[in-house]
């Protein structure tokens, strides 16, 4: 008995990698290519869902002269504080140079604090554009319970374990505002759509076309450049609120759900036995195990006799727990996705509405914009996806972008390219700007002869002028790996592979062992 039970498990497997091992195949294989061999920033990820509005240069003058073209209502939004006003002007000189001098939109500065009259004039004087400074009441900007010594306990316990920011008050204070209060300001909720930009920002690219305009004539409602995985430990519980909420209020989820999950989901038809599965290659071990009891019981059956091989897999079954996973609910787990929001350009309305609204009352309740470290950027993204698809996302991928040290440049796209032609209006501005610059910021910010290189037949990029520094979608692949998944013309990877049939999985093995001992056991 002994024998033919080892014989058994030696078929089991076999079977096993004929049913899985094609697939683990496929799945090991592209892995590799999307892991390791493709160097993304320089492969063509477009699609007929999402692709760049315009690859390389338009032709400013004629695009904003054309019968068609509308201009928006439409401002940049910055939160930022009098001392930060170098980073500002650092900014606001790249966004002119490289977008603004043509287009000429708005700008809306809060502080929470009045700016003073330095700061005020200073940033008057690096645009032609209309410019409001607006204060950020008390009631927005301060915590409810900030002064009681559970706050305080709370935030320098987050310093104490390293949380990235955890102790700064203002840094919770800041997230908060932008994960559900500035949109409420009069200042910004007269405006449809907005970009926000923060201080000692670079762009990299002219951007020769009027983003808002192309997506509300594309019908894209959020924008995005750069898409990363949160520090875990800043948002442990973030999860398990939004899948509450997701409950308790029966929201009925768009596609973009996908971009921010990882399916566990990997069994269907025995939830059981799924509930010890949560990776692919989990499930040999797990249907090896269901294939060998229900072997035995039925040798059991017919031949009254009791096999210590079944006797111990009944108290390995009996023995074992279901694996504890952090914030997997409903067969799925947060993959810390997010798009990273101090870059964002929006309808106002994705976030000004009743879902988001008390989506982001929910989490107040919860208190973790200050028992924990909740970012404005993973709160967007799980938010939006509240209501949502995939194809109402825009991935600014032809914007050259730098906040901090990550990086975003794309390659410019060969036979693309058009000569550089400055405003006027800037002219004043930069040759007034030119001594206060230092000689590395003239040249990303002006160039009239400098050689831009002939670029890519992958590009998408104008007249970029990119760091020598490793792009993000080299680096933080994983993220964009499920978004180019996700709005790809062809079924998405992880449709292809899961979850597997239980019941087809255990004919095919039951098949097998048939087709190789029925010989011998006849």
């Amino acid at each position: 008995m002994r024998n033919r039970t080892r014989k058994l498990l030696i078929v089991i497997t076999i079977a096993l990698l004929i049913c899985v091992g094609v697939h683990h195949i496929v799945r090991t294989e592209e892995a590799a290519i999307w892991e390791d061999a493709v160097v993304y920033s320089s492969a063509d990820r477009a699609s007929k869902k999402e692709h760049p509005f315009f690859e390389g240069c338009v032709d400013t003058a004629e695009y904003l002269n054309h019968k068609k073209y509308e201009r928006q209502n439409a401002t940049f939004v910055m939160l930022t504080r009098n001392e930060e006003l170098d980073g500002v002007i650092h900014t606001m000189r790249s966004v002119e140079r490289r977008f603004n001098q043509w287009f000429q939109y708005p700008y809306v500065f809060m502080n929470n604090e009045p700016f003073t009259d330095e700061f005020q004039e200073r940033v008057r004087s690096l645009t032609t554009a209309n410019i409001t400074f607006a204060l950020v009441d008390e009631s927005s900007w301060n915590f409810p319970k900030e002064n009681t010594p559970l706050f305080q306990h709370y935030v320098e316990s987050q310093g104490d374990r390293g949380i990235m920011y955890g102790n700064m008050v203002s840094y919770h204070k800041m997230c908060r505002f932008y994960s559900g209060l500035f949109y409420k300001h009069p200042a910004v909720r007269q405006y449809e759509w907005y970009w926000r930009i923060e201080p000692d920002v670079e762009f990299f690219c002219d951007l020769t076309y009027d983003p808002f305009f192309e997506m509300k004539k594309a019908g894209k409602k959020y924008g995005f450049t750069i898409f990363i995985k949160e520090i875990y430990w800043t948002v442990p519980n973030l999860f398990r609120a939004t899948r509450s909420f997701i409950k308790q209020n029966d929201i009925k989820l768009g596609s973009l759900w996908k971009a921010f999950i990882k399916n566990r989901n990997v069994l269907l038809g025995d939830d059981y036995l799924n509930s010890f599965v949560n990776e692919l290659e989990e499930l040999n071990e797990e249907m090896t195990h269901e294939f060998l009891i229900d072997y035995l019981k039925k040798n059991w059956a017919r031949e009254k006799v009791i096999d210590d091989e079944l006797i111990q897999e009944i108290a390995h079954r009996v023995r074992r727990k279901v694996p504890v996973v952090e914030d997997k609910f409903d067969q799925e787990e947060y993959n810390l996705c997010h798009f990273w929001s101090n870059f964002e350009i929006a309808r106002v309305d994705v976030f000004d509405n009743e879902v988001y609204n008390k989506y982001f009352e929910y989490l107040e309740s919860w208190g973790g914009f200050w028992q924990e470290r909740w970012g404005d950027a993973p709160v967007h993204s799980l938010g939006l996806a509240l209501t949502l698809n995939a194809e109402d996302i825009h991935y600014f991928r032809d914007i050259g972008y730098q906040h901090t040290t990550i990086v975003h440049c794309p390659n410019n796209k060969e036979g693309k390219q058009l000569p550089y032609v400055e405003s006027s209006k800037y002219t004043e501005i930069f040759e007034r700007e030119s001594s206060r610059m230092s000689v590395k910021e003239k040249a990303l910010q002006y160039f009239k002869t400098g050689k831009i290189d002939d670029g890519w037949d992958t590009g998408s990029g104008c007249r970029c002028q990119c760091p020598d520094i490793i792009d993000v979608e080299d680096t933080s692949h994983q993220c964009l790996m499920q978004w180019f998944d996700l709005v790809s013309d062809s079924p998405s990877r992880e449709e292809s592979l899961l979850p597997f049939n239980a019941a087809e999985l255990k004919v095919a093995l039951a098949n097998d062992y048939k087709r190789h001992f029925a010989k011998n056991n006849n």
